[in-house]
Formats: C-alpha cells, sequence, structure tokens
C-alpha cells in the first residue's frame, strides 16, 4: 500500500535528506564517492517491534500478537527537485493469547532534521489479517517522499524514521525484554 508524507503544520515536505558518501561500485574506482541529497532513512531505536498482550498478565501465555519490523529499503531520484520511496516489511505472529484473525497495529513515519529537529510525523494505521488456520501475516509498506527545491535539500541534513507506535509500557517492555 502506497502512502505519503507531505507537508505537516507549515512545514515544506522536507523527507529525509541527508548528506552521506555512497562508494561506487566494483566496475568503478573503489575511492570515487557520491554526494546525494536521497533520504537516510533508518527504523527508530527500540520501536522496531511491538508485543501486544490480552489482558494485565504480561508472560508468554498472555502474548496476544507481536510485530517486526524489517527489510527497510530507499530509492531515490534528485534533479531540480527531490523525490524518493522507502518501503518496509511489517511481519506479524499469533500468540497464544490472539482473538480473531484481525489485528491493527499503529505505526509511525517522522522526519528529522539535523539529527535534533522534528519537522513532521504522521502515524498511520496497519491491520494485518491473517489467513485460515495461519499464525502469519505480513504487509510492504511504502512512504514516497518530496521536496521540491534542491537548494531546500542542499540546505539541511535529512533523515526518515520509521517504528511502532508504542505506549509508555510497550517502550519499557521493549527496553527492559
Amino acid at each position: 500500500m502506497m502512502k505519503s508524507i507531505a507537508k505537516f503544520k507549515g512545514v515544506a515536505p522536507a523527507i529525509g535528506l541527508s548528506l552521506f558518501l555512497v562508494s561506487c561500485n566494483a566496475n568503478k574506482n573503489p575511492f570515487e564517492v557520491t554526494i546525494t541529497r536521497c533520504p537516510a532513512v533508518a527504523i527508530m531505536g527500540y520501536t522496531g517491534d511491538i508485543t501486544l498482550f490480552e489482558g494485565e498478565g504480561r508472560d508468554r501465555t498472555d502474548v496476544a500478537y507481536t510485530a517486526l519490523m524489517s527489510n527497510v529499503k530507499s530509492t531515490c531520484s534528485q534533479g531540480t527537485d527531490v523525490e524518493g520511496k522507502v518501503s518496509f516489511m511489517v511481519s506479524a505472529m499469533k500468540g497464544p493469547a490472539a482473538q480473531g484473525d484481525t489485528v491493527t497495529i499503529p505505526y509511525f513515519v517522522t522526519v528529522i532534521r539535523d539529527n535534533n529537529l522534528v519537522v513532521a510525523k504522521k502515524i498511520y494505521n496497519l491491520t494485518l489479517t491473517f489467513g485460515p488456520d495461519s499464525l502469519r501475516a505480513q504487509s510492504m509498506e511504502t512512504i514516497s517522499s518530496y521536496i521540491p527545491e534542491i537548494e531546500q535539500a542542499r540546505r539541511y541534513d535529512y533523515e526518515l524514521l520509521v517504528g511502532f507506535q508504542l505506549s509508555d509500557n510497550e517502550v519499557v517492555y521493549n527496553l527492559l525484554r
């Protein structure tokens, strides 16, 4: 499913542009580098997996669903503007306390400027459907990004981060396990 993150609260749609060096392939000079304004993308620390419990217990028998983000990939083209796509896989498993064949999991996409300023954030809800007698479900998610002017891309370093939208208790659970 294609999704898009664009203007938020008057911020120009500056998505994930970080200056980084990319070494060329083996057919070219290995010391040659190319400067690109394309997105630096990653899964934000401790938010790439989620465990959903049924009831108040927190042991293995209380796990309803677990989900994991993986395979983050980015494609980008740059000219007078910068356009990119970020894709990632979300895989989920049913636990012993699962009830039903669907689970809705919120995830976020955020744009960070100069490694410390959040300039945009959007939350999406992903509903995964488990097939008959299946304990697994997955979805490939794609986010598009656009910066209308290359000068805007040159002015700042941007990162596009994705992760599950976790509650305080879910963050603590991820940190302690």
